[in-house]
């Protein structure tokens, strides 16, 4: 990723958690822009070759993030927003960036529920919500998920500084 499209992926990241902390919601109008103009600036810079990039980053991006949707881990939001950071990017990074959101999230997610729960409730909440996956979404058990893509931006940024290979 180039350091001029690096720049706009902190901006959005950066945007995206704030409203997710404050108000529980990353806004369309945040990702449906960045994910047009992302596609639109790639192509005014870059020619017809940058669909070649940012075409199979945002399918990447849908494909990675839809199931989780789909079976309501995450919600509409946060598939949106790996979409619209997929055009700065390109496929690969995409799949790092989801990968490490993802067990961020979890990890923090299971530090969240141990310490609101305890180890034996926790337990059974976890039993409960693998035999009826079907549940909705609702603020009781919904966590911000956007400050994830911002701490694991970070972490690829220092294991990239670093030379550890991912």
């Amino acid at each position: 990723m180039s350091e001029g499209y690096e720049i706009v992926v902190w901006i959005i990241l950066i945007v995206a958690s704030i409203t997710d902390l404050l108000w529980g919601k990353i806004y369309n109008y945040l990702t449906l822009t960045s994910l047009g103009s992302g596609v639109l600036v790639r192509f005014a810079l870059e020619g017809s070759p940058s669909f070649a990039i940012t075409l199979p980053a945002i399918v990447t991006a849908l494909c990675l993030f839809f199931p989780l949707y789909y079976l309501k881990t995450l919600a509409a939001g946060d598939v949106k927003l790996l979409m619209a950071v997929a055009p700065w990017a390109n496929f690969q990074w995409v799949i790092h960036l989801a990968i490490t959101t993802i067990l961020l999230g979890a990890l923090v997610g299971l530090f969240v529920l141990l310490k609101k729960k305890g180890l034996k409730k926790s337990a059974q909440s976890m039993g409960e919500a693998v035999k009826a996956p079907t549940h909705s979404f609702n603020q009781m058990t919904r966590m911000p998920f956007a400050p994830a893509f911002l701490c694991s931006l970070l972490f690829l940024k220092i294991a990239e500084f670093k030379g550890w290979s991912l």
